[in-house]
């Protein structure tokens, strides 16, 4: 039911011929790669042995996750993966268009599903559910490689109380129940078993609500935020019910995963076979300076922040300190969240959500994780991936990565150091070997580095002012606009520094410095976390007309101009995640990600590359072989550099590093954005075993004069279509640890928001309204208010937008441009 469009192909190649990164010419397919080849598939005809950038989405979510099927999103993983190549697919809200003939129609015959397809129709045709809005790649946009994300804690869940039944009955067998778990419902319609149960019943009555009502939240409470997750009471005594409906999600996402794999010589798209773990701890906090997740023996302390008298220490909090429910930034819980994602097709037999191994887990009496195992350890999840999946002699094919995500919304909590324990050292490995990445920008915020322009308030030393950057106001994920953060009130207290990731990067050095395993070697990547089931859907302004969220997202302009609403003002179009490899199949982009030979983007698509080593020739950028010089002289984005026990005189001293970017060079109307400069960012461990920071800015300049028309969006100023350079360390200390990533800056651009504005016909430089009024000197004057009109004048506003947009527009209260970015992978070095 979904019109076609024709995929054409992207400008990168052209880009790459331009580039200083080698051969632009496709080479033979590799017989011997130097990636395993795990799958039955023909070779690639474009391979390039020095590698070539693939944009992809590692995070979103269809109507498959419970939180996007009951804000009326329909997509399916089949849309997505459609969307993902350059179709169109329609987004709420939805529109009955039958015919009253179509309407009294039973459904056609042989139409049984396991799964509900959430069918709908695109504008023109006639069904009941008709898009009223389409959304669409422009031309040369498509991604390269997607991986579908749904939450798995209700698959089974999502299916029984949303299911759409397509097949009439008169008796349960005629349902086929062994096979279906489906009933005969009292409509003589086959439904799962639950389908009638109270709770499905009030989560269908809130579809199409401009927000999620109770059933979400309910939900949420039973199997994502509590200490001991169950599921729902009609999923039956020991929840079979709804598992067995999962295993059948499971399978579909599998199967729609083969069915947009490209396994010609093509290449076109790359589908994995992925999923979300939901782990979103509600617990409390240690009341201590370290503030570390606690549940035992929590109390709601009357006062703040403070314990109340005589309270008991906590077993869960190393000082010794009360475990407090009462604190500064409580509203909401840790988000704890994963992306899980398979190398191959032969994946375990069904996913491992929260309901089955916990996180934030601790050592309450009634802790179904392993005794001892940390609160928000993830250690006892990742081994049971490892178990079902790369240690299980039933699935040896299997290879699979976890991908930590918003750490800014975890209160600290997703990047807590392992002990000094043989428990400890082994969570420290299980880390290194499975959570090679970690996402760093998504419609949420971005995860790298915080800093408070309006207080001075910095969460990295010294203070770096490019982190104030898409920052959110909440310290905890699904927070309430009560537990909203005011700039007075984010400290490092209330938001953790180890909520960010250039802090946990340092921590992770340090750590190796002392244990010999970095549990953090963390390389970046961005996504979505959209819930429209449009992979990549990452540009300004189309993010300005249709969100991400279903109907709850700018359904009206209270719902998007709201600062404290939590899908409102302060989140973002999204990222987009690049990986370099030599071609585009599952094997060879899985093997970047695992290398981490990756980096993320706020968006927009630059084409940035480095290396670094102590033997890259100082003419890299003049003799076009870049990449092959790179890989000969140091190691990729991801890598690691260790330095020669006795290296010879020829050697420098001193690690260099080469960089190499692109802008973005959009599409036909719709020009890129020029580069401004390039930065590297050092972090170090010194003698002491204390870390540090510094930020350097490599290549270009920051200019004042690079500015934007906020009128109409275009850019002003100067700035770079391509930049290269090669830089040294000159403050390398050989017998330190130390991680270099590079971080590289557009000029300013729009913020969506503005894009909103400007399309409402909003102009901050004029008055809101016009003055209608009898008294002559006030007539058609400019006013704010009734009252600049005098006694019965009154405002008068353009129809093409109201009070509130106006003056949320003109608040002041997010910047009305942004500086879009993309950060690589870090470089380690390991004396």
């Amino acid at each position: 039911m979904r019109s076609p469009s024709i995929q054409t192909g992207v400008l990168w190649i052209l880009l790459i011929a331009l580039a200083p990164t080698g051969s632009a010419q496709s080479a033979p397919p590799d017989p011997n790669p130097p990636f395993e080849r795990t799958e039955v598939r023909e070779r690639c005809a474009s391979y390039e042995p020095t590698k070539q950038p693939f944009f992809g989405e590692t995070h979103l979510h269809t109507a498959y996750s419970f939180d996007a099927v009951v804000l009326d999103t329909r997509n399916t993983p089949a849309d997505a993966y459609w969307y993902a190549k350059g179709g169109r697919v329609g987004l709420p809200p939805w529109a009955d268009t039958r015919t009253a003939e179509q309407a009294q129609l039973p459904p056609p015959p042989s139409m049984r599903t396991y799964v509900t397809e959430h069918p709908y129709c695109m504008p023109g045709e006639h069904c009941q559910f008709m898009a009223t809005r389409t959304i669409q790649f422009p031309e040369g946009r498509a991604l390269d490689f997607a991986a579908i994300t749904d939450h798995s804690e209700q698959f089974g869940e999502s299916n029984i109380c949303t299911f759409e039944a397509t097949e009439t009955c008169a008796t349960d067998q005629d349902c086929d129940p062994a096979v279906t778990g489906q009933e005969c419902a009292s409509d003589n319609m086959c439904r799962p078993k639950g389908y009638d149960s109270p709770l499905c019943s009030i989560a269908r009555d809130e579809i199409s609500r401009l927000r999620q009502g109770a059933a979400a939240s309910i939900f949420a409470g039973l199997e994502n935020v509590s200490q001991n997750p169950t599921r729902p009471a009609f999923c039956g005594p020991d929840g079979s019910l709804c598992v067995r409906q999962a295993k059948l999600v499971w399978d579909k996402i599998r199967d729609d995963a083969e069915a947009a794999y490209d396994r010609t010589s093509s290449c076109t798209f790359t589908s994995f076979i992925a999923y979300e773990y939901t782990a979103m701890a509600a617990n409390g906090r240690c009341a201590d300076a370290d503030a570390l997740p606690c549940w035992d023996q929590s109390q709601d302390n009357a006062i703040p922040d403070v314990p109340d008298a005589g309270s008991p220490p906590s077993a869960d909090c190393p000082s010794g300190a009360a475990c407090i429910n009462n604190f500064t930034g409580n509203s909401g819980a840790d988000n704890l969240h994963r992306n899980v994602i398979f190398r191959n097709d032969d994946v375990i037999d069904s996913p491992i959500s929260n309901v089955e191994s916990p996180l934030g887990c601790g050592f309450g009496a009634d802790c179904t994780s392993t005794p001892g195992s940390p609160v928000a350890s993830p250690a006892v999840m990742l081994q049971r991936l490892k178990a079902d999946c790369i240690e299980n002699p039933a699935k040896p094919r299997c290879d699979v990565l976890a991908i930590p995500h918003n750490p800014n919304m975890s209160r600290g909590s997703m990047f807590i150091l392992p002990e000094n324990t043989p428990d400890g050292l082994a969570e420290a490995y299980l880390r290194n070997q499975l959570e090679p990445l970690v996402e760093l920008v998504q419609i949420k915020g971005q995860s790298e580095c915080r800093y408070n322009a309006k207080t001075g308030m910095a969460w990295t030393n010294p203070p770096d002012e490019l982190c104030d950057f898409e920052n959110q106001g909440w310290a905890r994920l699904g927070g309430a606009a009560d537990g909203y953060l005011t700039d007075e009130m984010q400290t490092t207290e209330s938001i953790p520094a180890r909520s960010y990731v250039r802090n946990t990067l340092a921590s992770g050095i340090a750590y190796a410095a002392e244990q010999g395993v970095n549990p953090f070697q963390l390389g970046f990547v961005g996504g979505l976390d959209n819930h429209n089931g449009t992979p990549g859907q990452s540009e300004e302004q189309q993010y300005a007309k249709s969100g991400a969220h279903g109907v709850q997202s700018f359904a009206t302009s209270s719902e998007a101009l709201n600062e404290r609403f939590f899908l409102g003002l302060e989140t973002n179009a999204g990222g987009l995640t690049v990986a370099w490899a030599e071609e585009n199949s599952r094997d060879a982009i899985f093997t970047a990600l695992k290398n981490r030979e990756t980096y993320a983007t706020s968006g927009t698509r630059p084409i940035v590359r480095v290396f670094g080593g102590f033997r890259l020739p100082s003419n890299i950028c003049e003799t076009g072989d870049f990449a092959a010089r790179g890989y000969a002289g140091g190691v990729p984005m991801g890598g690691t550099l260790k330095r020669e026990p006795r290296p010879p005189r020829r050697v420098a001293q001193a690690p260099s590093f080469a960089i190499s970017a692109l802008m973005d060079p959009g599409w036909s109307g719709h020009p890129g954005t020029p580069l401004q400069r390039a930065q590297i960012i050092k972090g170090w461990v010194d003698a002491a075993g204390r870390t540090h920071e510094k930020v350097y800015d490599v290549a270009g300049t920051a200019d004042d004069e690079d500015k934007v028309d906020l009128r109409t969006c275009r850019p002003t100023g100067g700035g770079l279509k391509n930049l290269c350079t090669l830089w040294t360390d000159p403050d390398f200390d050989p017998a330190r640890h130390a991680f270099y990533y590079v971080r590289v800056l557009e000029n300013p651009s729009c913020r969506w928001n503005q894009y909103y504005c400007n399309s409402r016909g909003v102009d901050c430089s004029k008055p809101m309204g016009i003055c209608r009024s009898q008294v002559r000197t006030l007539h058609e004057r400019g006013c704010n208010s009734d009252a600049d009109c005098g006694g019965g004048g009154v405002c008068t506003l353009p129809d093409s937008y109201e009070e509130f947009e106006y003056t949320q527009c003109c608040s002041g209260i997010v910047p009305q441009t942004v500086q879009q970015r993309a950060w690589t992978s870090p470089i380690w070095y390991t004396p």
